[in-house]
Order: structure tokens, then sequence, then C-alpha cells
């Protein structure tokens, strides 16, 4: 028996990405999404929206408990996306409820039918190295992440791409193999944060003169050896000779190819700089100075087309930003408490100390990263679902909230928050019982307990509520003790399947497709075969191609009910975002964020109360 959580409502989930320029629903399938609030309302930036005007100037300081890791949004790991969505901006944003409706970069679009969609791009939008964002340089990188050579994660996203066909230097026609109900939420994810056509290619050609390097070398090796061949083969007759001629001539003929390869390559790769570590976007800021592991400054955008397009031309306000990496949470709160920094994210136990501190001012808002527990399926006790119900009976997940978020979160039942078009609402979160997960484990025959083996991310955050899982797992006789690692080092473990249980986040529960396909496909890098749950994987399947909005709302609610069903995993909770900020900073509007979501945050800049920290 499974019971409601009470007193835990999502009003929006948080993340900070791009602007929010208009609502606008450019075809009938997707008109028919819910809206309920005034989308033209976000359009404010007098006292409504603060008592006192802006003001230009100073670097804002900001700490993050990682480094930024790669910088090119395709490449794993990115470890801090508050930072490049600075740098980055995207096609489309997701309104309040999730749903891909707010045009950015991508001005309007068009179903002309189920597989085939016209686009028109904003103009007058220049990425930072000067070049101009349009159709070719749109067509260019959507063919970028599909070559394999580029490594691009996101390539699996595009799969249902056919083709991008230019019909003017501002609009494209996408063509589609079958239908793609993903689309939009795909092109307001990863893979429509622009990059500048010309820092890919420079990108393309630094990697492909490394690998043409590699190909060179032995190269050259073949082609010594088949002329030391040639020069002993006049003692074995003229037929030796000729085929050893041969050999040299076809040595010969690939070298010069490939050195012919390297030097037109060579030319372009000379000029450019790898993306992973100079970033070329659209956003308000561009990439200054970067210390691996230390910090990342960022300078402000003096050629931003938003702020011009609304007659804001000082956005954004402040002159840069400076994230520097401070793993201790207690340091970064100390920090700001000593005017070193102007804003962090505190945790929940930070909360309580800072509430009522006049120094600071304190927001709260929700924030849809899921806290959940990955389960084996393919190998191990966890393979029979009376233990995976025994697991998930056995945490509290309300003490689990109270006792480490200090009751700043709210309890999941399945991979979609409350707030999102694609939660199924008649499932309520697993019912904590012990006596319960007593009696499968002993059905399960483990009468007298079991150990499961796993991992979880070494942080402080993360190691708290692990520990908690621990004791409570302890209390109906199953023994965790997790490894904790980083997550380059989780990479191999899981790969592995090594593991039993595995505490886990996925950072941002958006386009529903995303989070489905990656958790829950077996030939997912984060599924790897552990799972293999054929219903949920029909229905994702079916979920990736409806267009109507409606209809693929059923199919994910069918789908969380299916994954809820078989314990697929141990979903706890979504945290609340607490952002700190000294009283200083001015302009982050909190009700009016949590009422328009992603993209208001950029579409309102914060600054200093008198232009400096």
């Amino acid at each position: 028996m499974r019971k409601k959580a009470d007193g835990y409502r999502i009003v929006i989930n948080y993340k900070v990405f791009a602007l929010l320029l208009a609502l606008v629903f450019c075809s009938s399938v997707w008109a028919e999404a819910e809206s309920k609030v005034d989308p033209d309302g976000w359009q404010v930036w007098g006292e409504e929206y603060w008592p006192t005007p802006p003001v230009r100037g100073g670097i804002a300081r900001a700490a993050a408990p990682v480094y930024i890791g790669l910088m090119n949004p395709n490449h794993f790991p990115v470890l801090d996306w508050f930072s490049m969505s600075f740098m980055y901006e995207k096609l489309i944003n997701f309104d309040a409820r999730q749903q891909p409706t707010i045009p950015w970069l991508a001005e309007s679009w068009a179903y002309l039918d189920d597989v085939t969609v016209l686009m028109k791009l904003r103009q007058g939008v220049h990425f930072h190295d000067g070049s101009l964002f349009n159709a070719e340089s749109l067509k260019y990188q959507m063919e970028w992440i599909l070559d394999k050579q580029n490594r691009a994660w996101t390539r699996t996203w595009l799969e249902p791409l056919e083709s991008i066909e230019i019909i003017g230097e501002y609009t494209v026609k996408w063509h589609f193999k079958r239908p793609w109900g993903a689309f939009l939420g795909t092109m307001a994810s990863v893979p429509g944060f622009m990059i500048s056509k010309e820092a890919l290619m420079g990108d393309s050609a630094i990697s492909e003169a490394k690998r043409l390097q590699r190909l060179i070398v032995p190269a050259k090796r073949k082609l010594t050896k088949a002329r030391e061949n040639e020069d002993k083969a006049g003692a074995n007759g003229p037929s030796s000779v000729d085929a050893a001629q041969k050999k040299v001539q076809q040595a010969k003929a690939y070298l010069k190819g490939l050195e012919a390869r390297e030097k037109a390559v060579k030319e372009l790769a000379d000029d450019a700089r790898p993306l992973d570590s100079y970033p070329v976007g659209t956003g308000q800021y561009t990439l200054e100075a970067a210390s691996h592991g230390n910090y990342i400054q960022l300078k402000r955008n003096p050629n931003w087309w938003f702020g011009k397009s609304i007659d804001h031309s000082d956005m954004p306000y402040f002159d840069g930003l400076r994230v520097t990496v401070i793993p201790d949470p207690s340091v970064r709160l100390a920090n700001l408490k000593a005017g070193k920094l102007d804003f962090i994210i505190l945790n929940a136990r930070q909360f309580r100390v800072v509430e009522k501190d006049p120094k600071i001012d304190v927001n709260v808002y929700p924030f849809n990263m899921l806290v959940y527990m990955t389960l084996n399926h393919a190998k191990g006790p966890c393979q029979d679902i009376r233990v995976r119900k025994a697991i998930s009976h056995a945490i509290d997940r309300k003490a689990l909230v109270f006792g480490t978020q200090f009751g700043q979160a709210r309890i999941a039942s399945c991979i979609y928050p409350e707030d999102h078009w694609a939660h199924n609402p008649d499932l309520k979160p697993v019912e904590y019982d012990p006596q319960l997960a007593k009696k499968l484990l002993a059905e399960a025959g483990y009468p007298n307990g079991l150990m499961l083996k796993g991992f979880s991310l070494n942080i402080p955050e993360a190691q708290t509520f692990s520990k908690a899982i621990m004791g409570m797992l302890e209390n109906v006789g199953i023994t965790w003790k997790p490894v904790f690692l980083g997550i380059t080092g989780m990479a191999e473990p899981f790969q592995k399947l090594d593991f039993d249980l595995v505490g886990s986040i996925y950072p941002m529960v958006q386009e529903p497709d995303h989070i489905a396909s990656l958790l829950y496909k077996p030939d997912s890098f984060f599924n790897n075969g552990r799972s293999h749950n054929e219903q949920a994987v029909e229905l994702i399947e079916a979920g990736r191609k409806e267009v109507d909005v409606e209809k693929r709302k059923q199919i994910y609610f069918d789908l969380e009910k299916a994954l809820y069903d078989n314990y697929e995993d141990i979903w706890l909770f979504y945290p609340n975002a607490i952002m700190a900020t000294n009283k200083n900073f001015q302009g982050f509007n909190v009700d009016l964020y949590k009422k328009y979501g992603e993209g208001y945050f950029f579409s309102h800049p914060m600054w200093f109360k008198d232009g400096h920290p």
C-alpha cells in the first residue's frame, strides 16, 4: 500500500538557462498545451519588477562545488550548467510546465506535417567570435553532432533527424525519419545550445589533425618497410620485384594522401582553439579566463542581442562573473558572510543558519533535480522484485527529507515532478513499511538479511543522504556500504554493472523523453543493460514519436505507472534550490521567477546596488 506525501507542492522547476521573449504556440498540436499564467506577464522591468532601477558595473562572485568540466555542451562531462547557460543560448525554452513553448533563438516554428517542421530563426544574433547565427550555422551544428567522430553524447537524441533543408538565410525545414514528438523538447535542451560554426569547424580540425598525425607515423614506417622489401626482392625474380614495387607505390600514395589532408586541416587547426576549453556561444557572457579545478571568469558580452531588442542596452549589468571552485559548503558560506562572494547556493542545513541573518537575502524555489537510487536488475539480488520492493519500503522518504534536507525538498513518486506536464497524478510515494520490507526479504530467500554493494557521489550532500539510507536499510537487515567516488570514477563500475545499489541524481527533468530514454532504454550509456522493462521501452518509443501533447501526456502517465509497478528504481525527492546573496545584490524577483520559469532569469539580469560588489 502506498500513501500520499503531505505538504509538498511544486510551484515550478528551477533551471537557469536562456531568455524569455514571447510565448507563441506555433501549431495546432502545441496550442492545446496548458498555460496557467499570462504569457506576456514576464515583460516587466519597471517598479513592478524591482523598486530601484538597474545599475551597470562590477564583477559578480559566485562559488561552485566542482569545476565546470568541458565547455562544449555536447561533450561529457559538463559539471556546471549554471555557468554554461551564461555563455550559450538555446533555440527554444521550456515554460513553467516544462513544455517547449518559448521561442528564443528560434523565432517561430510550425509543423507542416508529422515529419516536417518549418522554423524561422532570429535575425541579428552574433556568436562571441563575431560570426553570424543563421540557417547555415544551425545546419552545420546538427550535422556535427550526428557525426560519430565528434563524440557528442547528445548524438542519440538526434537519431530521428533525417536532414535539415536551408530555405533562406534565417529559415530551415527539418525533415524527420518518423514522427518525432520529442523534437521541440530536444531543441530546448543541450542539442539546442547554439555554437559558432567557425568554432565547431576549428575544433573538428584540431581533432582531425591529431588523428592524422597518429596515422602518418605508422604509414611512414610502412613505406620504409616496403622500400626495404623492394631492395631485397631482386633475389627472388621479376615477379617479386613487381609485387614489391606495387606495395611501395601503394604505401607512398597512402602516405601522400594523409599528408595532403593533414596540410589542409592544419591550416584551419592552427588558427583554432578547442571548444572544450574555449566556448563560443551567443550568451550574455564570454569566457575571459579559466584555471582548471580553480575558477572560471566570464566577461560581459557588449553585443548581447536581447537587451538591445528591448531597448535595455545596459543588459547584462555585471561587467563579469567569476565562479570559484570551493568544494566545502561551510567554506562557501563563510566566504559569503565575509563579503568575498556575492551569491551561493546553500544546502538545506545552512538555510536555518542564515534565514534570519540581516546581512543576507535568501530565496527558496523548487528545483527539479531528481535524487534517487539506481537498482541493478541484470544481476545480483535486485533481479528479484521482492528485494527491490523491500529496499523501497525500507526507506522513510518523509524522514529523509526532514532529516537530511530539513524539509527543503519534495518527495518523489516517480521520475517526473508534480508540476511537470508528464507526471502521473495518481501515483503516490512508496509507503515506509519496515515490517513489509522484512517479510519481502524473507520471501525472497534472505530471512537473515543481505549485503548490497554499490557507490555514491563523493560530495558532502550525497554522503549525508547516503548515510541516512544506510541506516534505514540496516534496520531491516540490509547492509549497504557504498564507496564514495567522483563522477568520473563512477563510470567504470557502472559500465561493468559492478553494483547492486547506487546513489544517483538526474540534474534536470524537462523533456520527458530524455530522462526516460537515458535511464530506461537498455542501450543507453546511463542504463547499459542494467534494466530492461519491455513495457517501459515500448512506451518510451511511443512517447518519442507522438506529436499530439494530450496523447503524449497519457503515454508518460502509463510509462510512470509501468516503472512504478515494477519498482524499477527508488525515487526519493526533488531538493529545493536555496540561493543566498548579500544585500548589495539586486534584481532577483523570486515570485516572478517561480511564475514564469525557465528563461525569466536571463531576461531579467541582476545587478549591484551601487554598481560594484
